[in-house]
């Protein structure tokens, strides 16, 4: 077999030449002093190359991969930023998110710097949820996902339009705090909505705040088309399948159909939903995309529900209109 020759192997090679040379010759010492001093730069250059080889095969390597890591249920992920005292969800507990949605030519699609999402058990191996279970609160990192599977089988709709079908998702995250129902019900006592009054003045300002000019219905919603559908509208006793993200009128998500990747199906006009909905949705043809923003009296009222949305609570939807049959 050949020997390749190394860096190494040659320097041992100078160093034999010269002792070698030492030895059966009669040299002036100072042209031996000079001759070491050559072979020592020398020696010190091919040290320098051979790091440097290291170094570009390292850089290679990593390359290739961009960083990431691969979790033993197949998910890649590369954590930017890590806290090991940081405290670590359980299934159930309420994250506290901030989520960017990126392409991997670094083209954003969606995020958000306030986003709440229940953790739940992972839907298959190597899922979003699996990688959330590995974090701890403080911990930023990045999830390397296929796009196909991530909106096709996981959120159950269709590529957004800055997707093919092979391209790769990034979802880049901070956990940024677990919100537990104890820390919800002290929220609740903390931001409490005294009435309708206060409602409508928080009401105004998130109007001037997002620019809203649309005029209200006669009820008080405000029903703002993003994209208008097509064919007829929706009539009262037709089933309706539609994706919606709700949130309360601080930005913050309660609720989201994309987020469980299941959209929900109702008939309009029987009550099944809250009024606001009833409402709203007969003014939208199949296709439509829309904003809703509905005051507590088309919603919960007076009461609010459960831990989450408060009494006197206005609430934005944003709503797709998938089909009615």
């Amino acid at each position: 077999m050949r020997k390749i020759k190394t860096p190494q192997s040659s320097v041992y090679s100078l160093q034999s030449s010269v002792y070698s040379l030492q030895s059966s010759v009669s040299i002036p010492k100072i042209f031996l002093i000079f001759a070491q001093k050559l072979l020592d730069m020398k020696i010190f250059i091919l040290r320098i190359f051979a790091f440097a080889v290291i170094g570009l095969l390292l850089t290679s390597c990593k390359g290739k991969n961009g960083g990431y890591q691969e979790h033993p249920s197949g998910l890649r992920y590369k954590f930017i930023e890590m806290n090991p005292k940081g405290e670590s969800p359980k299934v159930g507990d309420i994250l506290h998110l901030s989520i960017r949605f990126v392409t991997e030519a670094g083209l954003l699609v969606d995020e958000s710097s306030s986003y709440r999402l229940q953790l739940a058990r992972p839907l298959f191996q190597g899922d979003f949820f699996t990688g959330l279970g590995m974090l701890q609160v403080g911990d930023s990192i990045h999830f390397l996902l296929d796009a196909f599977d991530y909106y096709k089988v996981t959120r159950k709709r269709d590529l957004p339009d800055e997707f093919v079908a092979g391209d790769k998702l990034i979802i880049q995250l901070k956990l940024k705090g677990i919100v537990s129902i104890e820390s919800l019900e002290k929220e609740r006592a903390g931001i409490y909505h005294t009435g309708e009054d206060q409602e409508m003045n928080l009401l105004r300002a998130y109007l001037e705040k997002t620019n809203v000019t649309a005029d209200p219905t006669e009820s008080g919603m405000y029903v703002i088309i993003i994209e208008e559908g097509s064919g007829p509208l929706v009539l009262p006793g037709q089933t309706l399948t539609v994706h919606y993200t709700g949130k309360t009128i601080d930005g913050k998500v309660f609720d989201s159909s994309l987020t469980r990747g299941n959209p929900l199906t109702f008939t309009l006009g029987r009550g099944e939903v809250i009024k606001g909905w009833d409402e709203g949705f007969a003014k939208l043809r199949k296709g439509s995309r829309a904003r809703f923003i509905i005051p507590s009296k088309l919603a919960y009222g007076e009461k609010g529900f459960g831990q989450v949305i408060l009494p006197y609570s206005t609430l934005v939807f944003d709503v797709e209109l998938l089909g009615f049959k």
